[in-house]
């Protein structure tokens, strides 16, 4: 594994396994919330972000997390990668882990510098998001890894254990 692609919806743990898979493979992460996001939560520019994607996808190896399936479909990073983990995280589990993150007040590395928007005004949102993605995006994109799965290593992470697994087997490599 030299370039790996983390999906899932918000709150499924991208980050954390990111961070976990990093440290075993000693590979850097690219957290692209971080890259796509300015302060003030002000979206970069669609022709700067395609940019910005190409050059971080060159790479040589790379961790990619935070690709989001509504924020321009991140086909360049799937095609670049010779790993894609999947984590299929419940939206129940999804919202919790969002409402604990905003409530503790913890941020990881991919968050902007500006302060999020109070948790209250921000919920409908989340779980807005949260269910869309599982009714809408997660049908398209089993159906699409299912495909790449003959040409690249794909994996689905459905629980911790599928995670603990994941990493046991990534520190046997």
């Amino acid at each position: 594994m030299k370039r790996v692609a983390i999906l899932g919806p918000a709150g499924s743990g991208k980050s954390r396994l990111a961070r976990e898979l990093a440290e075993i493979l000693d590979l850097p992460v690219v957290h692209l919330d971080g890259l796509f996001w300015r302060p003030g939560w002000v979206p970069m520019a669609d022709p700067e972000w395609a940019a910005v994607q190409r050059r971080e996808a060159g790479r040589e190896t790379w961790i990619a997390d935070g690709l989001q399936e509504d924020r321009r479909t991140p086909v360049l990073w799937l095609d670049a990668a010779d790993t894609i983990v999947f984590i299929d995280a419940s939206p129940l589990a999804c919202v919790w882990r969002i409402a604990k993150r905003r409530l503790e007040s913890t941020s990881g590395p991919e968050v902007p510098t500006a302060k999020p928007a109070p948790y209250y005004r921000a919920l409908p949102k989340v779980l807005a998001f949260t269910w869309q993605y599982r009714t809408r995006a997660r049908a398209g994109l089993l159906a699409e890894l299912s495909r790449r799965g003959q040409l690249q290593h794909v994996v689905v992470l459905r629980s911790d254990d599928d995670r603990r697994r994941f990493l046991e087997d990534a520190k046997a490599q």
